[in-house]
């Protein structure tokens, strides 16, 4: 009974619920996962261990989703971007496991505010698109992604801005998390933040995140373009708004 400790108790009740809801944008959307799941989870857990929870997950979970997305894949502005990512990541992860609790909190909170408040004023990027500006998209997202998390606000504004197909738009979003996600995980691992109970609240969470993923998932394939668009920043705004007043 020990071992089943951590997920015997109220809170994960409430973090199943996240994962539910979480899983469901990730699979429907390919982006906003985090953004759900890691300001409320550094509430109920602490940050460092929200930061794993909702990295780790999809690694798990969203692999299954490879094989539909691998021909929409724009490699020529994803690799620049994840090569930029690979060198900031680890220094955003440095002052996550440094930093103070209740700062990192808030900082979530922000940007998530800044999410929501670039989709309610329709903020998008209309310059250039070249492998610069895909490695200044990575610095952002990397950075971010290792100290609070949340990458996904500036990949999805990346992303999103291009004149490119929802299915393009989502497959890029969804690699570009998942192996973004990745990389964190190593920094933090090697920094003591994964202990045994982090496992096993990762381990038991994959089951809620995955069904939902699956779920949302088959809600998109019958999703057109202009839904797509519409719920996905929608969805944004909503969470963005109700985690920043926390």
């Amino acid at each position: 009974m020990e071992f089943l400790a951590p997920i015997l108790t109220v809170d994960f009740g409430l973090a199943s619920l996240l994962a539910l809801a979480g899983g469901f944008m990730f699979g429907f959307a390919g982006f906003g996962g985090g953004l759900i799941m890691t300001p409320l989870l550094a509430i109920i857990y602490w940050p460092t261990e929200s930061v794993v929870i909702a990295n780790a997950i999809p690694i798990f979970v969203a692999w299954t989703t490879f094989p539909a997305i691998r021909p929409h894949i724009r490699w020529q502005e994803l690799g620049p971007l994840l090569l930029a990512a690979v060198f900031v990541t680890p220094i955003g992860a440095y002052f996550l496991l440094v930093g103070d609790p209740e700062f990192v909190r808030r900082i979530m909170g922000g940007v998530v505010l800044f999410a929501a408040l670039s989709m309610i004023f329709g903020w998008t990027y209309k310059g250039p698109r070249n492998r610069l500006t895909s490695m200044v998209a990575g610095v952002a997202a990397g950075g971010a992604n290792g100290y609070v998390g949340l990458g996904g606000p500036f990949i999805s504004l990346y992303y999103l801005s291009a004149q490119a197909s929802s299915q393009v738009q989502r497959a890029n979003i969804l690699l570009s998390m998942l192996l973004i996600g990745a990389m964190v995980i190593v920094p933090l691992a090697i920094g003591g933040a994964i202990g045994l109970d982090t496992v096993i609240r990762c381990a038991v969470l994959v089951i809620p995140y995955g069904a939902a993923l699956w779920v949302g998932a088959r809600v998109f394939r019958r999703t057109t373009d202009a839904i797509y668009r519409r719920v996905a920043l929608v969805l944004l705004i909503a969470v963005g708004l109700s985690t920043s007043f926390l």
